[in-house]
């Protein structure tokens, strides 16, 4: 017996059944994709960083160098980060003071990168420190008294913690994990007689948390789907993952067609994601090329959750800025602020074979330090096997111009005159800069100081 095909014919055209289902499938997967962006980014650091373990703390007891290939990390200060899970309860983070000149910037998020606070010296406890308390979904029971409360609406959350250095010496590096390792993390079961809290370094271990855009993409999301609720923001994906095959409490087991339908449907997705870092934002300043990954709407939804800005769910710039990065500040421009730049003055691409100056304009309004981070332009991460990533304003031996300008240079290779101002671009074809500003004064914002262009000067 001979199955016939399904098949119709509407405004002129014949469709065949099983390929409009196909493609149907194929569409919701690359919808999935730029929708889960934000909880895939979360759940492959957490299963690539901790093992497996929940509530403790791993970090860099070095600065970061290219074996660590998170998206877009900072090479000048501490990293401490922890995985959190409230299944069992609310866990309580210890956040101490400053001293010794010493000063934490951080957040805490949730899986979907939604900020919960700020914490540390621009965070809610000013530097003082406190006991910050993540409660799990739909937490209806009474809170003790003396914490900072954060109500979840994951059960997965995490955060990222800065030791932020005062001079780029190893004694700076050494007080600063001294401030790191009063950190504490437990459950509030436990707070009685809170247990040690964990920590493991990561230095010299390769931690490669770039986006893959194959399969295991879609293995990843199918987990986070596994052990989390739903959000009533998120229903209309149900079914899109369903047609998939990413349903809670199944096991994700996709045919060889399936397969092939997926990395063909993450592949597209990944180039909208990228067209849309290259193409879409505004420039911050007028006349430059730098600009800043995410429009208001978004900002201004992740603070608020997503659940209740008038234009609706951004979640397409949310899945761009999370392939490119990760973790949401709360009280963005104030503790930290960064701006992207892709394109030389003249509006091409950076290309890695070429050289190029930037002029950085004296008296940049910082409280802490700036710095300008290069990056490979296809992962995100630090350009593998370079051993210098950035020029701050704490690199030793930084030349300044009479006029209290910086001139930083991107070359393939350094002059021996400008090495403390140069960056190699190493084994990349093209590269990307990320200029920080840690401690931001009003004229940033106010754009009342601005960064120029950079400017090629060789071919």
């Amino acid at each position: 017996m001979v199955l016939q095909r399904a098949c119709w014919e509407y405004g002129g055209m014949t469709y065949d059944e099983s390929d409009v289902l196909a493609r149907g499938r194929y569409r919701h997967a690359v919808e999935a994709a730029i929708w889960g962006m934000p909880a895939v980014n979360y759940q492959l650091m957490r299963e690539t960083m901790t093992e497996g373990a929940t509530n403790e703390f791993v970090y860099w007891s070095k600065l970061l160098d290219w074996r660590n290939q998170t998206l877009t990390p900072n090479p000048d200060l501490i990293y401490y980060m922890a995985f959190f899970d409230t299944h069992d309860g609310p866990v309580v983070v210890e956040i101490p003071g400053e001293s010794d000149g010493q000063a934490l910037n951080g957040s805490i998020c949730s899986l979907w990168q939604v900020p919960l606070e700020d914490v540390g010296h621009f965070g809610v406890d000013a530097g003082r420190g406190g006991k910050y308390l993540i409660l799990p979904p739909d937490f209806d029971e009474p809170v003790p008294e003396g914490y900072i409360v954060l109500p979840c609406e994951t059960y997965g959350s995490y955060a990222l913690l800065r030791s932020v250095l005062a001079e780029g010496t190893q004694e700076a590096l050494d007080r600063g994990l001294e401030l790191c390792r009063r950190i504490r993390v437990y459950p509030l079961a436990e707070a009685s007689d809170p247990p040690e809290t964990k920590a493991r370094d990561l230095h010299g271990d390769i931690v490669d948390t770039t986006i893959p855009y194959d399969l295991r993409f879609y293995e990843l999301l199918h987990r986070v789907i596994q052990n989390e609720p739903l959000l009533a923001r998120d229903r209309a994906f149900e079914q899109m993952l369903a047609s998939i095959g990413i349903r809670k409490d199944e096991p994700f087991d996709p045919s060889p067609a399936d397969v092939a339908l997926l990395e063909d449907a993450i592949s597209e997705a990944h180039a909208w994601l990228k067209a849309e870092y290259e193409q879409s934002f505004d420039a911050f300043f007028d006349g430059a090329k730098w600009f800043f990954p995410g429009r208001a709407d978004f900002t201004e939804s992740q603070r608020d959750g997503f659940d209740a800005h008038p234009e609706g769910y951004p979640y397409p710039n949310r899945g761009v800025i999370y392939h490119m990065a990760f973790i949401g500040i709360r009280r963005l421009g104030i503790g930290q602020f960064y701006l992207v730049n892709l394109r030389d003055s003249d509006g091409d691409i950076f290309s890695s074979s070429a050289s190029y100056r930037m002029r950085v304009p004296a008296g940049v309004p910082v409280s802490q330090f700036w710095s300008v981070t290069m990056y490979d332009a296809a992962t995100h991460a630090f350009i593998r096997g370079n051993t210098k990533y950035s020029v701050s304003s704490q690199t030793p031996g930084l030349a300044t111009n009479d006029d209290g300008t910086v001139d930083i240079f991107f070359a393939p290779h350094t002059r021996p005159d400008q090495h403390a101002n140069t960056i190699e671009t190493g084994s990349s074809t093209s590269f990307e800069l990320m200029f920080r500003f840690y401690g931001v004064g009003p004229e940033v914002m106010t754009k009342q100081w601005a960064l120029s262009d950079v400017v090629r000067t060789s071919h």
